[in-house]
Parts: structure tokens; sequence; C-alpha cells
């Protein structure tokens, strides 16, 4: 009987976790794709787009414009960030902040430590973000990220995207 409890305790909390949870595949989510992983130099650029699949106001399936984009980073891919950029067009970039810290705007939302893009998304227009390691990383395909956008329901939701998974030297 104990089992039986514990077995459906775990069932109900992950189906809590996963209900929160926003799938970058549907129409009713923003979607995050990695563009490209590339050597430069002795550098990895990771660079990703965050699209608005169907803006509007936040109602009837419409999504708000996205604030900005944090993302939680392993440690060892903390300490080989070198730069963070962001573009509205994939062409010309602009510097970001590479202060990895809590994001006391979505409080409600994770109690860790971020990097933070401080830049959102226009209509349908995808914005493109990129982080610079001084090392290289595997594939990540369940790593965590935050979107957050105007407010209201849609404040804040966890999303997963492909990112920096173990350091591979």
């Amino acid at each position: 009987m104990i089992v039986v409890t514990v077995i459906a305790a775990s069932f109900m909390t992950l189906s809590a976790f996963t209900a929160k949870t926003k799938k970058s595949n549907s129409v009713d989510a923003y979607q995050i794709v990695l563009v490209t992983k590339n050597t430069a130099g002795s550098n990895t650029e990771w660079t990703w787009t965050v699209t608005n699949p169907n803006p509007g106001n936040g109602s009837n399936g419409t999504l708000r414009d996205v604030s900005h984009w944090d993302v939680s980073l392993p440690s060892q891919a903390e300490d080989a960030l070198i730069g963070a950029e962001y573009s509205f067009d994939g062409v010309n970039w602009q510097n970001s902040s590479i202060v990895i810290e809590r994001d006391f705007s979505i409080r409600l939302c994770t109690l860790v430590d971020v990097l933070k893009f401080d830049a959102g998304t226009s209509g349908t227009a995808p914005t493109y973000y990129k982080a610079i390691f001084n090392a290289d990383f595997t594939l990540n395909p369940f790593a965590t990220s935050w979107i957050k956008n105007g407010g209201g329901q849609q404040g804040c939701n966890l999303y997963y995207y492909t990112g920096m998974g173990t350091r591979l030297d």
C-alpha cells in the first residue's frame, strides 16, 4: 500500500510539473531552436532563435511578445562563458550582459541562477541569441530556460531547449 501511494504521489507530482511546462512545437508556445553550434578558433558559439508563432494580447491562444529569455547553464558552462549577444536579424549583433544570477522578475517561476538575454521578440520575427564559450559541450535536448513576457497568466514559463550538456575536454 505504501509503494502504491508513493508511486501515485510521484505521478501526480510529475503531472503537475509537466502541465506547467510549455512544449516548443505547439502553436500556443514560443519556439526555441538551436540554429548553429560553431567552432570559432578555440571557442564554441551556440546560436538559438526564439519565435512567437501566434502573437497577440495573450488571450484566445495568442502569446504576448517575449520580454526576455533566461537560460540556466551547467556549472562548467557558466565557468567557460566568455560572451553573450543578441540580434533581431541574425546579422547585426548587440552585446548582452554575461552575468549569471537570479532574475527576480521570474522569482515565482524559478530560484536558479540564469544567463538573462535582455532582448525580446516582436510579432512573428525571430530573435537570435548567441552564447560564446572557451570550451565545447555535448548537446542537451532538455536544457531549461524561462521566457518572460508581458505578464498576466503568461508571465513566465519553463521551456526545454537544446543547450549545453557535459564538457567535452
